[in-house]
């Protein structure tokens, strides 16, 4: 059981559309009901064990509190599904905590509910710069590396194409992040640095969020319409389309954290890190 949280969404609207918009991103009429609704893994496997996503080693241990973010009112907020908005909001990614952080100057307001109680609260939240890597969970190809975070509520991001043992393609995604260190089109290993862990946001309210509560949004999904790019919805998307068939809109997920556990992802070798970076 958890505490569900929402915003008080009248008096920090940027931040309650981000965490409709940019969290989701389902956020025009028409497109897909599977976006909210987890696929199950497929029989086959994967070629190769995947790594984590970054060097929080919780997931392993079951210490799911130490994995996920959570805020104040609700320990469950950066888990995967219905985890936001009191169970009214899908969450399609699980957002990692970093382990390495420095304290930054100031604080900032974070505007908070509490259900229980029916009642909108603020407080003031240290400031918080997180200080993680972020690694490709497997071999594959930058399919999007998102580098303007006016963009997307997800920030900068990087989208990676990878493979399952049958040959059927899935991606996997990395967003609001502080650096990106891959460009579309390039190959990468599993293991492999892409980018640094940060606070981006389109959403000035997000980005107020992120600074007190940083991580790393990470999904696994598959793409569900392969023609999707041409479509009249995807023209009319708000925020536009980016990625083509990658825009986040046109993914449906796989649970990310059943996709680790399931295909038994372990931290970073430490080979990689002297033949990769």
């Amino acid at each position: 059981m958890y505490n569900p949280m929402r915003f008080s969404w009248w008096r920090n609207f940027p931040l309650f559309f981000f965490l409709l918009v940019g969290a989701s991103q389902v956020p025009a009429v028409g497109l897909s009901p599977l976006l909210h609704v987890f696929t199950p893994l497929p029989s086959s496997g994967l070629n190769q064990r995947p790594c984590l996503p970054t060097p929080n080693k919780e997931l392993l241990d079951d210490n799911i509190l130490k994995f996920a973010a959570t805020t104040i009112t609700n320990e469950q907020y950066g888990m995967p599904g219905w985890t936001r908005g009191q169970g009214s909001r899908f969450h399609k990614g699980v957002d990692i905590q970093p382990v390495q952080v420095e304290r930054g100057r100031g604080t900032v307001r974070i505007d908070y509910y509490d259900a229980k109680a029916g009642r909108g609260f603020y407080r003031r939240e240290p400031v918080l710069i997180p200080k993680d890597e972020i690694y490709s969970i497997l071999d594959g190809t930058v399919v999007v590396a998102n580098n303007n975070e006016k963009r997307s509520g997800y920030g900068r991001y990087v989208m990676i194409e990878h493979r399952f043992e049958n040959g059927s393609r899935f991606v996997s995604m990395y967003a609001h992040l502080n650096e990106l260190t891959v460009s579309e089109g390039t190959p990468v290993k599993a293991g492999q640095r892409i980018g640094w862990m940060g606070g981006s946001s389109s959403k000035a309210g997000a980005r107020n969020y992120l600074k007190a509560i940083p991580h790393c949004h990470f999904e696994v999904g598959r793409v569900i319409d392969q023609n999707f790019a041409g479509t009249r919805r995807a023209r009319a998307l708000y925020p536009p389309m980016l990625g083509g068939k990658y825009d986040p809109r046109n993914i449906q997920p796989y649970n990310p954290v059943e996709f680790l556990q399931t295909y038994r992802a372990v931290p970073r070798p430490a080979v990689l890190a002297a033949n990769l970076d």
